[in-house]
């Protein structure tokens, strides 16, 4: 059985980040390798935790998770996918101006799974919900 794919979520809100812990724990091929509530707690925990991916929120206290996102791309070679609460546009390019592999909205867990597995063959993953946005604001509808 190959190694379980190693997931490091930075999620502020308690029930959101346990919601998300519990919900991939269930997958086998799955390992949930530390949580953070913040940028300063990610960045000292991602130190040991050894990640395949990183599951981060936006919205963060203190630090935003844009920053922390530059800054974990400038120490790790580790693929971050944004899951989010914001779907504007301006905070897509932003994100994967500054690393992001992938984007999700919250509340659509479905798409979790999918999307950890595309970034880690290297491909960008954005969720259904913004695709189709951009479809309809490209065609003009």
């Amino acid at each position: 059985m190959p190694d379980p794919i190693r997931i490091y979520i930075v999620e502020d809100h308690p029930v959101m980040r346990d919601t998300l812990v519990e919900y991939l724990g269930m997958d086998d091929d799955l390992e949930i390798c530390g949580t953070a509530a913040d940028a300063e707690k990610a960045l000292a925990g991602l130190e040991e935790a050894d990640p395949s991916v990183i599951l981060l929120d936006l919205s963060l206290p203190g630090t935003s998770g844009l920053d922390l996102l530059a800054e974990i791309r400038e120490r790790w070679e580790v693929p971050c996918v944004i899951l989010s609460g914001h779907k504007e546009q301006n905070h897509l390019r932003r994100a994967f101006q500054r690393g992001a592999r992938g984007y999700l909205l919250k509340g659509h867990p479905d798409e979790i799974r999918v999307a950890i597995h595309r970034v880690l063959e290297g491909r960008v993953y954005l969720a259904e919900v913004l695709r189709e946005q951009m479809k309809a604001e490209e065609s003009g509808i």
